[in-house]
């Protein structure tokens, strides 16, 4: 299912909004969950523990004292990753807004106004599948976390609760190693260890950096002593 966040000061257009959306959903039978927020503040504090809980989120630029620029601004510093669609009523607002990075735009009251919504919105969803294949999807605590795979170093097992670190940060849950393996193997992902799968865009990074006498990228893999190097790496950085 693909959540979907809608904000907007103006209950009117936001109920207008949604009503067209789920019925572009329903005739395109796409599974899609819709949430209201009718302000930047309240849909900030929602998504504040878990800002990746929407894969898209259409925004008005225009709202209150926090607007959609600003909130979108924060919304990214907490790690937002969603496909962000500003609404506005004026393009002076656009060039502003690129800061942010937002999938695209809708310019609202224009006679295109409806062939513009269903065109962002099913480019949106194609981001938001193909992107799928690009982040790793976890639940602990009942909540769902998505964490981008260019941005984990390694994953750690011991019993049956695994650590996937990333950057600074390290999130844990229950899985097996075979199962991420499996997923992940494809990914770039590497087993060097029974307890350890390792980014293999980054180990190598480090590891040549390390040992630039190592050129043979392919039987070193195997090789006890890079093993060992992976596995104390590894654990300095938990």
């Amino acid at each position: 299912m693909i959540t979907v966040f809608l904000c907007d000061d103006n209950q009117i257009l936001l109920a207008r909004y949604r009503t067209k959306l789920s019925a572009l959903a329903k005739k395109y039978n796409e599974d899609v969950a819709f949430s209201q927020f009718c302000s930047g503040e309240n849909l900030l504090f929602h998504l504040e523990d878990n800002p990746n809980e929407a894969d898209i989120i259409f925004l008005d630029i225009l709202m209150g004292e926090l607007n959609g620029i600003e909130t979108a601004k924060q919304l990214r510093n907490l790690g937002c990753i969603s496909e962000i669609i500003f609404l506005t009523s004026s393009e002076d607002f656009v060039f502003e807004s690129f800061d942010t990075a937002p999938l695209h735009y809708i310019i609202k009251g224009t006679a295109f106004e409806d062939k513009k919504i269903q065109d962002v919105f099913f480019k949106a969803l194609s981001a938001v599948k193909e992107k799928e294949t690009e982040v790793f999807l976890l639940e602990t605590g009942g909540q769902k976390k998505k964490i981008p795979l260019h941005k984990i170093s390694f994953f750690e097992i011991q019993g049956r609760v695994i650590t996937v670190h990333f950057g600074a940060e390290s999130i844990s849950f229950y899985s097996s190693m075979d199962t991420l393996t499996e997923e992940l193997e494809k990914k770039k992902f590497v087993r060097c260890h029974k307890s350890f799968l390792v980014n293999l865009t980054e180990i190598l990074r480090q590891y040549f950096i390390n040992h630039p006498q190592s050129i043979d990228k392919y039987t070193f893999l195997q090789n006890s002593a890079f093993t060992h190097w992976v596995k104390e790496k590894c654990s300095k950085m938990c």
